[in-house]
């Protein structure tokens, strides 16, 4: 009988032996981390899916998804971004995964702006720049327009093509006119506090006679993935 090559033999083992293990998981995705592409969950009728993951009641992150600007809480069945516990306000109306993009709606709780029928706190408009909002990867569109919302301690100068807000109490609102916000005289005003919102004004140039509709009907973000990890792959 022929004898078989000690070399052949020790091959042999060796594979029986690396056959037999488990092959090693990645890290992140064993742990529930930015590696694991979490099952599609409906909200609504938008469907979370990965990067995006829905964060449980009361839970401090999400169990995966790719990040804290993906964080999603489902309240009433209406998606929402979750990094804002305490406060339900950027409302996702859409998520469109082939171009990395979703269409959201600043949308407070309570109250909501331009109600001057139902709010305790009386009629507001938005007072906080939307982009300051969004946490990264998370960004506004260039896509979008913009409205400039004021609020003055007395009546603007006239000629400046502005828009009573159904709030008064010298609250205004115009387009941006494709200057930038921080040029020298950009969109100040003298006794005004200026607030920048982006709109998506997808029938062509934005008219500030429609803001609360435009505001309602929400803007587009984009985002960029997180760089992949060693031995990962989104």
């Amino acid at each position: 009988m022929a004898l078989v090559p000690f070399s052949l033999l020790l091959f042999l083992v060796s594979l029986s032996v690396w056959v037999a293990l488990p092959l090693p998981l990645p890290v992140a995705a064993a742990h529930g981390g930015p590696g694991e592409h979490c099952s599609p969950f409906l909200c609504g009728n938008v469907s979370i899916s990965f990067p995006f993951g829905i964060i449980q009641k009361d839970a401090e992150q999400t169990n995966c998804g790719a990040g804290i600007g993906f964080q999603v809480r489902c309240h009433n069945t209406i998606p929402h971004l979750g990094y804002y516990q305490n406060e339900i306000t950027l409302r996702i109306l859409s998520i469109f995964y082939h171009n990395r993009s979703l269409l959201i709606a600043d949308r407070p709780r309570w109250p909501t702006y331009f109600n001057t029928t139902t709010s305790t706190e009386g009629c507001r408009i938005p007072t906080a720049n939307t982009s300051s909002r969004l946490v990264p990867p998370l960004s506004v569109s260039s896509d979008n327009q913009n409205l400039i919302f004021y609020s003055c301690t007395k009546p603007p100068s006239p000629g400046e093509g502005l828009v009573a807000t159904v709030c008064h109490n010298n609250t205004f609102v115009r387009a941006a006119d494709g200057r930038r916000s921080d040029e020298s005289g950009g969109y100040v005003l003298q006794g005004c506090t200026a607030t920048r919102v982006p709109v998506l004004g997808v029938s062509g140039k934005v008219n500030a006679s429609n803001y609360d509709q435009l505001v309602w009907d929400g803007f587009l973000a984009t985002w960029q993935l997180p760089p992949t990890p060693s031995g990962l792959v989104w």
